[in-house]
């Protein structure tokens, strides 16, 4: 065996405890002390005493205070762009980064979206006699919160309406969604079209969301087509159907949607002499499991 020197950089990395670096990074990617306790489940109090060893060891601050938000200052912005590389080809030499197969994806939507894509994921499941589950959650999102599920491990997959750019997640057009104005079978008021007049005193149902997409085209409809506001907003989407399905009330959902429930619902749909918004449907998941989302998509 050969003896190689050994730099004094490398004995002086002994003096410092790498752990401190892995939070440091932790700590910039979220902002958050107490969610990054949360994350490894470890008090808040133990984050910030590495937090405290490593502004000694650095001699520099790190992280100011704004609200509920920590910023990093420009010698951590620095301190960031150069230690997460190391640490990242780092996890992938130890034995314990080898890669385990996950026997569950947890998968996050807005609730709009899970009919698009729940009932064929878990369809592909079952026929391919897999032994990975799904668990399913919905949410109001946008770019910040799918970059923080997955920075944070709480999400494996999020579908969503947002292209994610973000150096450690991979982001994937899936499909344009059309939208469609729905009514029930047994409505006679309306006939094959709901033209400009009917539409603008329409008894409207709408989703309720905080996704600025959405809202954002939803007040440019409003504006143009409708002389009030609409009857009903529901964050559930079986409700938005299920009202539809019972009362004169209009709707206007994904025309994917429709498709998969309109027998179950009895609906129907009406053509427009008015342009409704377009959406596209995005896939956002960490790189390290892009391999199994793959596998997962090839049923959408």
């Amino acid at each position: 065996m050969s003896i190689n020197s050994v730099s004094e950089q490398t004995c002086a990395l002994t003096k410092i405890d790498l752990n401190l670096l892995a939070i440091f990074c932790l700590i910039y990617s979220m902002g958050s002390i107490s969610k990054v306790a949360d994350m490894l489940d470890i008090s808040a109090s133990a984050v910030s005493q590495s937090l405290k060893k490593l502004r000694e060891l650095m001699g520099d601050n790190l992280f100011v205070r704004s609200g509920n938000m920590l910023l990093p200052t420009v010698y951590a912005d620095e301190l960031y762009d150069n230690i997460l590389p190391v640490l990242d080809n780092l996890s992938n030499l130890l034995p314990l980064s080898t890669f385990v197969k996950k026997k569950r994806l947890t998968l996050y939507t807005e609730s709009f979206i899970s009919p698009l894509v729940i009932p064929e994921l878990t369809q592909k499941i079952i026929t391919t006699h897999s032994d990975i589950s799904l668990l399913h959650r919905t949410a109001d999102l946008n770019e910040h919160k799918i970059t923080e599920l997955l920075n944070m491990r709480q999400a494996d997959v999020v579908f969503s309406t947002f292209a994610v750019e973000n150096s450690h997640i991979t982001c994937q057009k899936l499909a344009d969604m059309k939208l469609v104005v729905i009514v029930s079978q047994q409505n006679q008021h309306y006939g094959d079209t709901v033209t400009e007049a009917l539409f603008k005193d329409a008894n409207l149902i709408g989703y309720n969301t905080k996704n600025e997409k959405i809202i954002y085209h939803r007040s440019i409809v409003d504006k143009k087509f409708r002389s009030s506001e609409r009857c009903l907003l529901t964050t559930s989407f079986s409700s938005l159907l299920l009202i539809v399905s019972k009362t004169n009330c209009l709707g206007i959902i994904p025309e994917k949607v429709f498709a998969t429930y309109a027998e179950m619902y009895q609906l129907r749909k009406l053509e427009t002499p008015f342009p409704l918004p377009q959406f596209s449907l995005f896939c956002s998941s960490r790189k390290e499991t892009n391999k199994m989302v793959q596998w997962l998509l090839t049923s959408l």
